[in-house]
C-alpha cells in the first residue's frame, strides 16, 4: 500500500480520503475552477466576481466531477477541514480493464508539497485493486512539472495532439498536389489510412471514429443534413500515386463566421515528401470560400506535417499529451 486512504474525517485530519460529493462539492468545485480556469477561455471572466465564481464553479463541477459510482472514483487531499487537492478515476470508454485519471488539481498555494503525488498514488492503487490493465491520463504538454511526476510514477508518453490556427491568409510557396474527391467506396481506405498513422497504443486508446470518415451511408446523410443547416461544405479529398491512396485532406469549409476545419492524414511510408503540397492543396480549395481562420489538429509524431503547417502560417494554440501506465497481470 503506497497511499493511505481513509473514509472518515476529523477537523485535524491531514491526507488523502475518498470524495464525499454531498460534503465536498463546493470546495472541490472552486479548486477545479482555479486549476482549469485557462481551459475555459473567455468564460473565466465570471471568476473575478465572488458570487458568480461560486455559482459558475458549482455548475462547472457537474462536468468535471460527476457523482462517484462503481465505475468512477474520486479522492481529495484534506488538511484541517480544507480540501487542497482532488483527483478523479473513471473507467475509460466503458472498458473495465482501462481506467483514466483526470482532474488532478492542487490549490496553487500548496503545490510542490507532494500532494499531487499522494493523490496519484491513491488513484493508481484503486485502479490496480480493480484489476486494471492500463491507466491513462491527459496533460498539457507545457506542464513540465506534472509530466515529470507522471513519468516518475511509471507513465510513458503515447503522443501529443496540438491544435493549430491560421489567422492570416498568405500565398503558399509550394505547388498544390493533385488531390481529388474520394468516392464512397474509397472512404474505408481513408479510415484505415488514419489508423495506420497512429502508433499501437494511440490506436488502442484513441482510435479514429468511423463516423467522421463518412464510411456508412447513414453518416453521410447526417453530415449532408448538418452541412445544409449550418451553411457548411464538407470535402474529403485524396492524394494517389499509382492508384494507391497515400494521403487524405478533409475540409469543413464555412460560409458564415466560424473557422474552417482542416484534417490532413498521411500514410507513414509517404511522410516527409508530400505534406507541403497537401497543405497548399487545402489552402487552394478554401480560396473559393469566405476568408476565415483555419483550425486543425496534428499529432506531434507527424513532424513533417507540423513543419508544413508552420511554413504555411499556422501557429500552435493548445495541446494535450496522452500518457499511459501498464500493469503486469
Amino acid at each position: 500500500m503506497v497511499a493511505q486512504i481513509v473514509q472518515s474525517r476529523s477537523d485535524s485530519f491531514r491526507g488523502v480520503r475518498a470524495l464525499n460529493p454531498a460534503r465536498d462539492l463546493r470546495q472541490v468545485a472552486l479548486l477545479l475552477e482555479e486549476s482549469f480556469r485557462q481551459d475555459l477561455g473567455a468564460l473565466h471572466a465570471w471568476s473575478r466576481v465572488p458570487l458568480l465564481r461560486d455559482v459558475g464553479a458549482a455548475l462547472l463541477s457537474t462536468a468535471f466531477m460527476p457523482v462517484p459510482t462503481e465505475s468512477l472514483r474520486g479522492f481529495v487531499y484534506e488538511e484541517n477541514g480544507q480540501i487542497l487537492g482532488n483527483v478523479t478515476l473513471t473507467v475509460d470508454d466503458a472498458r473495465e480493464r482501462r481506467w483514466m485519471i483526470s482532474n488532478v488539481a492542487v490549490a496553487e498555494k500548496f503545490r510542490r508539497r507532494g500532494i499531487a503525488r499522494q493523490l496519484m498514488l491513491a488513484a493508481i492503487d484503486e485502479a490496480r485493486a480493480r484489476s486494471a490493465q492500463w491507466i491513462i491520463l491527459n496533460v498539457r504538454p507545457w506542464n513540465e512539472g506534472a509530466i515529470r511526476l507522471y513519468e516518475a510514477l511509471g507513465f510513458e508518453t503515447v503522443d501529443t495532439e496540438t491544435e493549430y490556427v491560421r489567422t492570416r491568409a498568405r500565398t503558399s510557396a509550394h505547388t498544390p498536389l493533385p488531390v481529388r474527391p474520394l468516392q464512397a467506396k474509397e472512404l474505408r481506405a481513408a479510415y484505415e489510412l488514419a489508423r495506420a498513422g497512429m502508433n499501437d497504443l494511440l490506436r488502442a486508446f484513441r482510435p479514429p471514429v468511423l463516423s467522421e470518415f463518412g464510411v456508412r451511408l447513414e453518416d453521410r446523410l447526417a453530415e449532408h443534413t448538418l452541412d445544409f443547416f449550418i451553411l457548411q461544405s464538407t470535402a474529403r479529398l485524396g492524394y494517389f500515386e499509382n492508384d494507391v491512396l497515400l494521403a487524405t485532406v478533409t475540409l469543413h469549409a464555412q460560409r458564415v463566421g466560424t473557422p474552417h476545419k482542416l484534417d490532413v492524414r498521411v500514410l507513414p511510408t509517404a511522410r516527409g515528401r508530400i505534406e507541403n503540397g497537401l497543405v497548399a492543396a487545402a489552402l487552394k480549395h478554401l480560396e473559393t470560400f469566405p476568408t476565415r481562420d483555419i483550425e486543425t489538429r496534428v499529432l506531434s509524431s507527424h513532424a513533417a506535417l507540423v513543419a508544413a503547417l508552420a511554413d504555411a502560417g499556422f501557429i500552435p494554440t493548445r495541446g494535450l499529451t496522452l500518457m499511459a501506465k501498464g500493469f503486469r497481470l
